[in-house]
Order: structure tokens, then C-alpha cells, then sequence
């Protein structure tokens, strides 16, 4: 997976909400402005709280360890395929022809209100 601002990590609110309070406890300590949108972010605030003095530092970054690892997790592969699905709803199977060059019935087709064919 690539590093950029799209990682997985960073999607989900309580995580952004705990890096804010980390970002802003870098920048009183160490005068540096740190950007969500930076590809190596977490490498960066691990490097910061290692050098921090805060232990407040040090517990928001556990924090996110903890809730990040549960997002970090790889997903499981699926064991069948996945239904289709339409606006949350679940499409019905299609209807398998019995011959693959005719159609099981012919449809009028009606355009208009005529009958054009069928």
C-alpha cells in the first residue's frame, strides 16, 4: 500500500482527532508545524514523541497505535463472492438461458404505445 495521504490510518475521525492533538502539542514544544497530508506523517510524530519530554505526547501516540493497529489490520479475503448490490439492496441472480444463442422467451417490446416488436 502506498504512503500517501489516502493511507488507511488516517480515515477514521477518532484518529485524526488524537494526530490534531499531537500536532499541536509538536508545534508548543518543538515549533514545528506538521502537515496531515504529509506521505511519512506517522514516521514523523513517532520521531517527535520519542524526543518529546511530554508523557501526554507519549499517550496520544499510544492511543493511536492502538486504534490505528485495528485499522491498519489487513482485511480477511472473502470467502465467496460478494452479492451484488444496488443503493444497499441486494440484486437478485440472473436468469441463466438455457441456450446460450436463444432467448427462453420472446418479450414484446412496446415503444410509444405500438408494438414494434415480439
Amino acid at each position: 500500500m502506498s504512503e500517501g495521504i489516502n493511507t488507511h490510518w488516517l480515515m477514521h475521525y477518532r484518529v485524526v482527532a488524537l494526530v490534531n492533538q499531537c500536532r499541536r502539542l509538536i508545534r508548543d514544544e518543538f515549533g514545528t508545524r506538521l502537515s496531515l497530508t504529509d506521505p511519512q506523517l506517522r514516521q514523523e510524530l513517532d520521531r517527535f514523541a520519542a524526543r518529546s519530554q511530554s508523557r501526554e505526547l507519549a499517550r496520544l501516540m499510544d492511543d493511536i497505535a492502538r486504534e490505528a493497529g485495528a485499522a491498519d489490520a489487513p482485511p480477511e479475503p472473502e470467502k465467496t463472492a460478494p452479492k451484488r448490490m444496488y443503493r444497499g439492496q441486494p440484486l437478485p441472480e440472473p436468469a441463466s438461458e438455457t441456450e446460450p444463442g436463444r432467448a427462453a422467451s420472446p418479450k414484446a417490446v412496446i415503444y410509444r404505445g405500438r408494438q414494434v416488436r415480439g
